[in-house]
């Protein structure tokens, strides 16, 4: 008898463990679902000015929506995809074919503060962080473009969010690589850290 409600117990965790596991699968394919359009720049592709830069059709958020729902937050990387230089965004997760160099976190503090986490491989469990300042502008060289001027020039394009139960946004970015002398751009989805994630992400740096 006891051996059959250990089997039965063993059951019910299995099936428990199924069952969230299945329900994270779901999480994550709507997730890119979503925003599967806004990734591929609504079916267009992706245009390159002539300074090399490349940037998004649409989407945006303006300062009022992005002080509510971007600043103040952490913002943890979801995946993020290679931008071809034909402007075609590449199917396969960039950072899953690329070694020593990992994906950007963000968090956007009060006084136009933004600080980067990307994970240290140097030393476990611990993260590199760079603190800076941005400005937000909504109109960016008179086109209306929702970009995040950051220092030494680089930038983030806003090109989609969405601020449901799991808030998140798109974003078009040099991804702090070079290939064959010309910056190397990306794609990616960010979605909101919870305040636990973000002392982490923290806490971590100061390993």
């Amino acid at each position: 008898m006891k051996g059959i409600r250990f089997k039965f117990s063993l059951l019910l965790v299995i099936l428990s463990v199924l069952g969230i596991t299945g329900c994270s699968d779901k999480e994550d394919e709507s997730l890119y679902s979503k925003w599967e359009n806004c990734l591929d720049n609504h079916k267009g592709n992706y245009a390159f000015d002539n300074q090399g830069r490349c940037f998004g059709d649409g989407g945006g958020i303006s300062q009022e929506n992005f002080e509510k729902m971007v600043a103040g937050h952490g913002w943890k990387n979801y995946g993020t995809w290679e931008i071809d230089e034909s402007g075609k965004r590449l199917p396969d997760d960039f950072y899953k074919n690329v070694y020593g160099v990992n994906p950007a976190n963000f968090y956007f503090a009060e006084g136009n503060k933004i600080t980067t986490y990307r994970k240290d491989d140097s030393k476990a469990n611990s993260m590199l962080s760079n603190t800076q300042s941005y400005i937000f502008d909504g109109r960016y060289e008179g086109v209306p473009r929702s970009v995040i001027l950051l220092e030494k020039g680089t930038y983030m394009q806003i090109t989609g969010w969405d601020l449901g139960i799991h808030p998140s946004f798109c974003a078009v970015y040099p991804l702090g690589l070079k290939r064959n002398n010309k910056e190397v751009y990306g794609v990616s989805i960010f979605v909101q850290m919870t305040e636990k994630e973000l002392k982490e992400f923290q806490d971590a740096c100061k390993l």
